[in-house]
């Protein structure tokens, strides 16, 4: 979908003579990043859309969803472009009357433009709630989507203003959302309540009453502030294959430092206790399903064992033990 002319239509800082075939690996990985995020069937009916009218739903919809995919390229090709590679080895050219960037313009560079990439993912999303095609509708990834009941970046702020309207953060949030519906919510309003609740969440047909719309409106604010509790310990430190490091701003631009023996105790404590809180989760799953024919041998190895003396149960019993 992308060509020079959209990717200059959305970057007004590309120049003219840029050839499009310096930035095309990157607009083919773009698409695929946003076929990745929006799906199959809704990536086909926006390329299907031709050239809609202008000022139409469908034409902004169409805009928004280039302008997703135009700073996604120039994101990733953005390092790239300061070097050249060929036979004389990797050269930089400072061509007359030009300057190099100094290191935090270059920084700040590429924190505007992401800045950019999450303003236009927001008001994409935006666009296709509003819309709601039906090729989005009938899509898995909006089943997908739907699964959780703070979606978005702009739905996740509504609640919890000082993080800001950025999807990079909202992607490293959604494992705990889900976890904070399953671990806070999910008892609250019982199995019954919260299965029935989540069936017509999903359920793109379905209008909810107004005592439903109710209890929603009284979940998310919730779920928001648990779902940024259980994250906490995990966002200051970053592991990748170079090793755990730490984020800090310093005039201006962000270094990267060994993290502090507190921060690194902290997470490695919460990494133990979460574990821990999943093998338990994993142990009452295999107690409630476990018999004979399904699981049988964690079942017959949580069988009192012959000779064992087992402690007496009187559970919701009306027995009176004198």
């Amino acid at each position: 979908m992308l060509n020079r002319e959209i990717l200059k239509q959305h970057l007004g800082g590309i120049q003219a003579k840029l050839d499009f075939a310096t930035v095309e690996p990157f607009a083919n990985f773009s698409e695929r990043w946003f076929v990745d995020q929006v799906g199959q069937e809704l990536m086909a009916y926006l390329a299907g859309l031709g050239n809609p009218v202008a000022g139409s739903p469908e034409a902004d919809l169409l805009y928004l969803a280039n302008s997703c995919m135009s700073w996604r390229c120039y994101e990733m090709a953005f390092p790239h472009l300061k070097l050249r590679a060929s036979d004389l080895g990797i050269q930089k050219l400072n061509t007359q009357n030009t300057v190099a960037v100094a290191k935090w313009e270059y920084v700040d560079s590429r924190e505007a433009n992401l800045a950019m990439l999450d303003l236009a993912q927001e008001n994409f999303w935006m666009a296709v709630e509003q819309i709601r095609p039906p090729a989005w509708l009938d899509s898995a990834a909006y089943k997908k989507r739907q699964k959780l009941w703070i979606r978005s970046a702009s739905e996740l702020a509504e609640h919890l203003p000082t993080l800001g309207r950025k999807s990079r953060l909202f992607e490293q949030l959604i494992t705990y959302v889900r976890r904070a519906e399953q671990t806070y919510i999910k008892p609250v309003l019982t199995e019954p309540v919260y299965t029935d609740l989540k069936a017509k969440w999903a359920n793109s047909a379905y209008t909810f009453t107004e005592p439903e719309q109710a209890l929603l409106d009284a979940i998310r604010p919730a779920l928001a502030h648990m779902a940024l509790f259980e994250a906490y310990p995990y966002l200051p430190l970053t592991l990748d294959v170079s090793g755990i490091t730490e984020r800090r701003s310093k005039n201006g631009t962000m270094e990267e430092v060994a993290p502090s023996e507190t921060n690194k105790g902290t997470q490695k404590r919460q990494l133990y206790q979460d574990g821990q809180f999943y093998l338990s989760e994993l142990q009452d799953y295999l107690k409630a399903t476990a018999t004979t024919e399904l699981w049988p041998g964690y079942h017959q190895a949580s069988l009192p064992k012959t000779g064992q003396s087992t402690t007496d149960d009187f559970t919701n019993s009306s027995l009176i033990i004198l």
